[in-house]
């Protein structure tokens, strides 16, 4: 706990604390948003999950002063406003909390949870119908999404956090071994979740199993692979995507390639610099996705559609795209060095010590 935090809490961070502090705090609360305050505890403005996630897409490093990055207009009411009030607020500013703020000083949050009643249940629709040949000969016997990392498996991983995000309804796009997955996850009740199976009967790529859904959900959902894994909190991405106002939200993580060489750069045939064994930094495709509802008339029936295709397609269309940069640990398990790299960081306890 940075110095920051008000007692027991993780409301509140010191103005000069950083933009991973806030993540930090964000992350042991479970809402989007800290307030800033300064020496004396008066509070200057908040910092939402948005704006760190912000500075993370723009490649700023996130040692920077939440005071670089605060909001100057924030989600700020008095211990007096009206819950109707202040879930006016939170509705319009696609947040989950609200600084409860009296005389200058924070008091409280409010958070969206605890005004509103529940409404319609999250959606995620987790595409594990691959064959996972590049892990073989482990997936000969058991699908990729159910090898063991940890204390459980890929896919039951998946399933903890989409609970824990609020989804309730899951479809689990299945082919190979499809009988495996319903022995093993049967209805979902024991994850907080209720599972529905859409069957491939042929391969229909990470995107053309949407079109096998009776009928799109009403709300964003979550699409995303069976086969990673990560310690993001997916709220987190279903906040983005609703304050970005986009069709589509497309998770991405930093990917760093070292270049073993120097490299020159040149003005014709002049060399004008020389940087030695540089990394080339990539915002890359994390296999996790938000759609709206409109977005799944996109996909053709019963066709092999993959998302590339269908971030096109979106493009195409004149609607809008949005990447969300995921800060968390975040592992794609599609080939053996990466298995072997997950397996040692939970054998090594360091999700222990993850914030």
């Amino acid at each position: 706990m940075s110095r920051g935090a008000v007692a027991g809490e993780n409301w509140a961070i010191r103005h000069d604390d950083t933009a991973r502090d806030a993540l930090a705090h964000m992350h042991i609360s479970g809402i989007g948003v800290v307030a800033v305050v300064d020496a004396e505890g008066a509070v200057l403005g908040t910092v939402t999950d948005g704006d760190v996630r912000r500075v993370a897409l723009a490649g700023t490093d996130l040692a920077i002063p939440v005071i670089e990055i605060l909001n100057r207009d924030p989600a700020i009411v008095s211990s007096s406003a009206t819950d109707d009030e202040v879930l006016a607020l939170l509705r319009d500013r696609h947040l989950d909390a609200a600084a409860v703020v009296d005389d200058g000083v924070l008091v409280a949050m409010r958070t969206l949870a605890d005004l509103q009643p529940p409404g319609a249940s999250r959606t995620a629709v987790i595409m594990a119908g691959g064959r996972g040949q590049r892990l073989q000969p482990l997936t000969d016997r058991v699908p990729k999404p159910l090898l063991t990392v940890g204390s459980t498996t890929i896919v039951e991983r998946l399933l903890g956090a989409l609970s824990s995000a609020g989804v309730r309804d899951v479809y689990l796009a299945v082919n190979y071994k499809a009988e495996v997955f319903e022995e093993r996850l049967g209805t979902g009740d024991a994850y907080g979740v209720a599972i529905s199976y859409l069957h491939e009967h042929k391969k229909l790529g990470t995107a053309g199993a949407l079109s096998l859904l009776r009928k799109a959900p009403t709300e964003p959902f979550l699409v995303l692979n069976a086969d990673m894994v990560t310690t993001l909190d997916l709220a987190r991405l279903l906040d983005f995507h609703a304050q970005q106002g986009a069709a589509l939200t497309v998770a991405s993580f930093d990917h760093r390639t070292a270049i073993p060489y120097g490299v020159l750069t040149l003005d014709g045939d002049r060399v004008v610099g020389l940087e030695e064994k540089p990394q080339l930094r990539s915002r890359c495709n994390a296999g996790l996705y938000v759609l709206d509802p409109g977005v799944v008339r996109l996909v053709p029936r019963n066709t092999a559609f993959d998302m590339p295709s269908l971030v096109q397609a979106v493009l195409d269309a004149g609607m809008t795209v949005a990447a969300f940069p995921i800060i968390e640990k975040f592992f794609d398990i599609g080939s053996p060095a990466e298995l072997e790299r997950v397996l040692l960081y939970f054998a090594t306890g360091e999700e222990d010590q993850d914030t």
